[in-house]
C-alpha cells in the first residue's frame, strides 16, 4: 500500500471538514437488516459485500453517560451503519455463587438492539469487561486481571457468552459477538488468550453456529498483535485498536508522582511537589489520584506554578469541576458542592477499588523547566494512596505519512496472509488541539479505507469536558449535552457516507 494511495483517500476527507454540514438521510425506519457472515476477506449480507463504519457507545452506564433512541436516530441520519456497544459483565450478571442474571440489564441491552433494528444500524456486542477482569487497566474490574488464572472466572466468562448468544442468536441486527475488549494477559506468548478464545468460540457455536465472532490480539489489541490469533473458525472478524503516537494529537511522556502519598484521616492539608519537564515536553496536566481507597479524599484549590512562582493554572471548584475530568468515568468520582477548603466545592474520590483520578486541562510548559504542583486535600478513612501527579505530553502538529503508514502494516499483512476481514474496533484522538484531532482522524480513515478495513470511532458520548474529550457528543454529569463536535462529525460523516446504500 503506497503512501500515494493513503493521501489520495485523505484528501476528500480533509475537504469534507470544510463543508457546511454533515451528510444526512431521513433517519426513519428501514427494512430489516440482513445477517452478516464472513466470506474470505469480506463481510457479506444477502450475498453483497458490506463494510461496517460507525462509532462506539462506550462508558455505557458509567459516570452518568447516557444513550437514547434519539442518539441512534442521529447516527442513522449522519450515515453510520454500526454501533459497538461496550458493556461490562456486571451489567448482565450479579456476583455470587451461583451467578444470577440481571434481567433489567438484559432489558436495557435489548433496548439498544431494538433501536438499532428500528434505524437500520447493526450492533456489535462488545464485552468490555469480562468476569475477573481481562486486563490490568484500572477500569477493567479494578485491574485485577484474574480471568487468566481463575478457572471460576473463565467458566463465568463462557457461561455469560452462552446466555447472551441464546438470547440474540436469531437477531440479525446483532452483527457480531466480540469476545473481550483489549485482552492483556501479560504472558510472553498469547497461547493462554488463544485457548480461552477457542473454548468460548466452541461454546458459542454450540448455541449459534452462524453469527460472526470478533477476536483481537493480546497485550491491548494493537495492529501488531493479530498474527498469532488466527482461529480454526471461518466466521471470524479480526480486530485491532488504533491509538498510536504517530497521530495528530499527542505523545505521552510519562507521569511522575508525589512521593510518598498520604492516607488516613486528616483535615485540610496542603500537599505539593516540584517536577521537571522531560525533553520534548510542551504541555502538562495535573492529576489528582486516590487509588484503592475504601474511604474518601477531597481535593481543592489546585495550582500549577513555574519556577518563578507565576501561577499558570488555578482551580478552586467553587461552582463545578473547572475542566477537570475523571481518567475513567466511575461512580467513585464526583463533584462535591458542599465540602471545600476555603469555600464549598471540591473534587471527591470515594470507594475506589483500583486506579483512578481527576485530570486537569493541558498547561503549556517548556522542556527542562521546573513546575510546582499543589493542592489542598482532606481525607476520611482513606486507605491506599492519595497523591499528586503530572502527566507530561508532546502535542503534535504534523503527521509523517510514512511513519503513520508503517504502524498499520502488520494488520494489513495479517489480513492478506490469511485472507480475512479486519475491523478497527476503536480509534480516537482527543480535542486538546481541534485542528490536530481532525488531521489525525482524516489520516487514520485514509489508511483504513484502502486497506478494506471496517472501523468504529471511539467515542460517541463521554461524561467529560469537551476541550479534552475524544467524544463526538460530550455530556455534563447531569446528563445534558454539550454541543456536538461539528468538525469531528463532518470528518466522520465523510467516511460514513460511503455506507450509502445500506448494503454497498
Amino acid at each position: 500500500m503506497a503512501v500515494v494511495a493513503v493521501l489520495a483517500v485523505s484528501a476528500p476527507l480533509l475537504k469534507a471538514d470544510a463543508a457546511d454540514g454533515a451528510s444526512s438521510s431521513s433517519g426513519g425506519t428501514v427494512s430489516e437488516l440482513a445477517p452478516l457472515k464472513v466470506e474470505g476477506n469480506l463481510l457479506m449480507a444477502q450475498g453483497r459485500a458490506i463494510r461496517l463504519r460507525g462509532i462506539n457507545w462506550g462508558w455505557w452506564h458509567l459516570a452518568g453517560t447516557r444513550y437514547s433512541e434519539a442518539d441512534m436516530q442521529h447516527l442513522a441520519q449522519w450515515g453510520a451503519n454500526v454501533v459497538r456497544l461496550a458493556f461490562t459483565y456486571s451489567d448482565l450478571e450479579a456476583d455470587g455463587d451461583p451467578v444470577a442474571w440481571k434481567e433489567d440489564g438484559f432489558r436495557q441491552l435489548d433496548e439498544v438492539v431494538q433501536w438499532g433494528k428500528r434505524y437500520g444500524i447493526y450492533v456489535v456486542l462488545d464485552m468490555h469487561v469480562a468476569p475477573g477482569g481481562q486486563s490490568p487497566i484500572f477500569y477493567c474490574a479494578g485491574g485485577r486481571n484474574q480471568l487468566w488464572t481463575d478457572p471460576a472466572a473463565q467458566a463465568r466468562f463462557i457461561a455469560l457468552w452462552s446466555e447472551i448468544v441464546r438470547r440474540y442468536r436469531d437477531r440479525p441486527e446483532v452483527a457480531a459477538y466480540e469476545l473481550m475488549n483489549e485482552p492483556g494477559s501479560k504472558q510472553k506468548t498469547p497461547e493462554l488468550l488463544y485457548d480461552i478464545d477457542r473454548r468460548a468460540i466452541a461454546a458459542i457455536r454450540a448455541v449459534d453456529p452462524a453469527k460472526v465472532i470478533v477476536v483481537g490480539g493480546d497485550q491491548g489489541s494493537g495492529p501488531g498483535d493479530l498474527d498469532a490469533m488466527k482461529m480454526p473458525d471461518d466466521n471470524i472478524l479480526y480486530t485491532f485498536h488504533w491509538y498510536l503516537g504517530s497521530g495528530g494529537n499527542e505523545d505521552w511522556l510519562g507521569t511522575p508522582r508525589q512521593t510518598p502519598g498520604i492516607s488516613g484521616t486528616q483535615d485540610w492539608t496542603r500537599i505539593e511537589q516540584t517536577f521537571t519537564a522531560p525533553p520534548r515536553a510542551d504541555h502538562l496536566s495535573i492529576v489528582l489520584r486516590s487509588i484503592a481507597n475504601s474511604g474518601t479524599a477531597w481535593f481543592d484549590d489546585v495550582e500549577v506554578a513555574d519556577a518563578a512562582g507565576r501561577v499558570l493554572q488555578a482551580a478552586g471548584f467553587d461552582k463545578d469541576a473547572q475542566g477537570f475530568h475523571p481518567e475513567v468515568p466511575q461512580a467513585a468520582m464526583t463533584y462535591d458542592p458542599t465540602v471545600g477548603h476555603d469555600k464549598p466545592g471540591s473534587l471527591k474520590i470515594s470507594g475506589t477499588t483500583g486506579f483512578n483520578g481527576w485530570i486537569g486541562e493541558r498547561v503549556g510548559i517548556q522542556a527542562g523547566q521546573s513546575y510546582r504542583i499543589s493542592a489542598w486535600v482532606k481525607l476520611d478513612g482513606a486507605t491506599g494512596d492519595t497523591y499528586l501527579g503530572a502527566p507530561f505530553f508532546r502535542i503534535k502538529t504534523e503527521i509523517d505519512p510514512d511513519a503513520f503508514q508503517q504502524k498499520i502494516v502488520p494488520a494489513v499483512a495479517f489480513a492478506k496472509k490469511y485472507n480475512v476481514p479486519v475491523w478497527v474496533g476503536e480509534f480516537g484522538c482527543d480535542n486538546a488541539n481541534p485542528d490536530d484531532q481532525i488531521r489525525w482522524v482524516n489520516a487514520s480513515i485514509g489508511l483504513f479505507e484502502p486497506a478494506g478495513f471496517s472501523w468504529t470511532y471511539w467515542n460517541d458520548k463521554e461524561t467529560t469536558n469537551p476541550q479534552s474529550s475524544m467524544g463526538l457528543q460530550p455530556e455534563r454529569r447531569d446528563g445534558s449535552d454539550y454541543p456536538v463536535n461539528a468538525r469531528l462529525l463532518r470528518a466522520l460523516s465523510a467516511g460514513w457516507v460511503l455506507n450509502r446504500p445500506l448494503i454497498n
